[in-house]
């Protein structure tokens, strides 16, 4: 039977991979930007999360290091790699969103951005992953559930990859995608 740490270590490495991606998607529009979701308070879920704590120290991170006000935002933007709470890659402001071409890459971006949130989704009954805030919930999640979940996520991952790649969402890929939002 897979453990938590096992999911972890999965779990960390697709989010990085999301994060590469929406970096190379939105990066640019939102550089310098930083005005209305890197806040400290948005950062607290991952230093509150048991789920993202241990990413954390994954990390060589100490949960208790973001500072109060700026989180864990730097000059570049943020610090972390991954752990991040899922609101950081789900939140698009309307300048971010006018300035994408068309609906498509709107819906392609959007879709994105709530992979990570989807993976957590019902974790355990109706809690988020990263809403769990004790070692004894944590440890009655349903991992195979939560494996399931990370498996659907990377196949809609590798159909947006399909989508950077060719310029178009491929029709096969649709059900896909709509899966997650």
């Amino acid at each position: 039977m897979k453990s938590m740490d096992e999911f972890s270590e999965v779990y960390a490495e697709f989010e990085s991979a999301v994060r590469e991606q929406m970096a190379k998607w939105v990066g640019p529009i939102c550089a310098g930007c930083h005005a209305c979701c890197c806040r400290a308070d948005v950062c607290e879920e991952a230093r509150d999360s048991l789920f993202l704590a241990r990413l954390l120290k994954r990390q060589d991170i100490d949960p208790r290091s973001m500072d109060d006000r700026y989180g864990w935002r730097e000059e570049a933007g943020c610090a972390l790699e991954y752990a991040r709470p899922p609101i950081c890659y789900e939140f698009f402001c309307d300048e971010l969103l006018s300035d994408l071409a068309d609906g498509e890459s709107r819906f392609a971006a959007k879709t994105l951005g709530k992979l990570v949130d989807y993976v957590g989704r019902n974790a355990l009954d109706e809690l988020h992953l990263v809403e769990i805030l004790n070692e004894s919930d944590l440890a009655a999640v349903a991992l195979p559930r939560l494996f399931e979940r990370l498996g659907e996520a990377r196949a809609a991952f590798d159909a947006l990859l399909r989508y950077a790649e060719h310029g178009r969402i491929r029709e096969d890929d649709r059900a896909i995608l709509r899966k997650i939002g």
